[in-house]
């Protein structure tokens, strides 16, 4: 993205809006030269995703199990329930959350989680009803076939397609050949139906050498899932081990490498594949080389932030920052690197009126992005 030359003046701080502009716009007039933060939500605990009822209401897990009513605009915080099978275990817990694209009607949202099982422990999908700040009718819909006993590497976020389709991201629990073993569910992107059913058109449904459920494999552990809704694709992004942290679009039946092709390398040193592509599997769109380790994605909508809209906004936590990427014409641009080396950040998400906020996991609090503009 070209840089917009300085010029004398104050400088103006945007207020929030919904308003709409085009997806993907080249257009840099006005363009944020940069974020200021603001604190809205303080004293979580190891909050992991976020999703907005409001402009201002949100509902956040806690990794112990917690669903947390948050007001972005007066501070407030309210233990609402907690998941009854989530365990708090390594990685694992209570992770990833959205709401039911029919929430206006239906009050639904749904969760994934850490169970613990006969057989170790697995990533599982629940959901709830929500209605006037109370929680009530929590049911479990899918368990995945992802047992072990490793604390690593249980993924997991949840979102919708514009079909109604459930789709959540299941790591390989540590044992990365298995992201390449479709008899389960383990390093795999799933695709259900709201009831936790398996959708008679996924990709592998009468093929008894895979998981029903798997709508894509060799994911090592993603943490960012995102459905645009603009192009109707979905974006991820996923853990590498030492290097080799990945985005890519997620697409029906694609097998996306882990562990035969990486440009990671083991945890100290040593090789984990000499290939960095493999034929019948999909390459990165992206990749980073040292680690980020990104968490948490959303897809900037509306000219709260202009020149912005189509990016992808996301959290680091060992690169500790708010990372901006932006694509153009299919292919990496730029990326942009915002509070660097001032906490992990486990989620982004934006807010119904278009503003961006992010769960800092080591300052156990929420803060609003804001846009300077010169």
């Amino acid at each position: 993205m070209k840089q917009i030359a300085p010029f004398l003046g104050l400088i103006l701080l945007l207020s929030c809006s919904a308003d709409e502009a085009p997806h993907r716009s080249d257009s840099v007039f006005q363009s944020p030269k940069d974020l200021k933060k603001e604190e809205v939500v303080s004293g979580l605990h190891q909050a992991w995703g976020m999703a907005f009822l409001d402009a201002s209401k949100a509902l956040v897990t806690q990794k112990e199990g917690q669903v947390v009513l948050v007001n972005a605009d007066n501070g407030n915080k309210q233990i609402l329930f907690t998941v009854p099978n989530a365990t708090a275990y390594g990685q694992g817990g209570l992770l990833g959350i959205t709401l039911s694209p029919s929430f206006a009607s239906d009050n639904l949202v749904y969760v994934t989680y850490t169970k613990q099982g006969a057989q170790g422990y697995t990533t599982a999908v629940g959901r709830f009803t929500y209605v006037n700040d109370a929680i009530s009718n929590f049911q479990e819909v899918y368990v995945a076939d992802a047992w072990g006993g490793s604390s690593i590497h249980f993924g997991s976020r949840v979102i919708y397609d514009n079909q109604g389709y459930l789709y959540f991201s299941v790591g390989d629990r540590g044992q990365m050949m298995e992201a390449q073993n479709t008899n389960n569910d383990k390093g795999s992107v799933l695709r259900l139906n709201p009831d936790g059913s398996i959708p008679s058109d996924n990709p592998y449904v009468t093929n008894s050498d895979f998981s029903p459920a798997i709508f894509s494999f060799g994911n090592r552990n993603i943490q960012g899932l995102v459905f645009d809704t603009q192009t109707n694709e979905i974006w991820s992004h996923e853990h590498g081990p030492q290097g080799g942290d990945e985005i890519n679009i997620i697409t029906a039946g694609s097998n996306y490498g882990w562990p035969l092709a990486t440009f990671g390398e083991q945890y100290g040193g040593g090789q984990i594949s000499q290939d960095t592509a493999l034929e019948g599997a999909e390459a990165p769109i992206h990749y980073w080389t040292p680690s980020i380790a990104p968490s948490g994605m959303a897809i900037v909508t509306g000219n709260t932030y202009p020149g912005w809209e189509g990016n992808i906004i996301f959290g680091a936590l060992a690169g500790q920052h708010v990372n901006r990427t932006v694509f153009r014409n299919g292919g990496f641009q730029n990326e942009y690197r915002y509070f660097e080396g001032q906490g992990r950040i486990r989620d982004v998400v934006l807010s119904p009126d278009g503003c961006i906020y992010c769960i800092n996991e080591s300052q156990s609090a929420i803060f609003k992005l804001i846009p300077v503009v010169e």
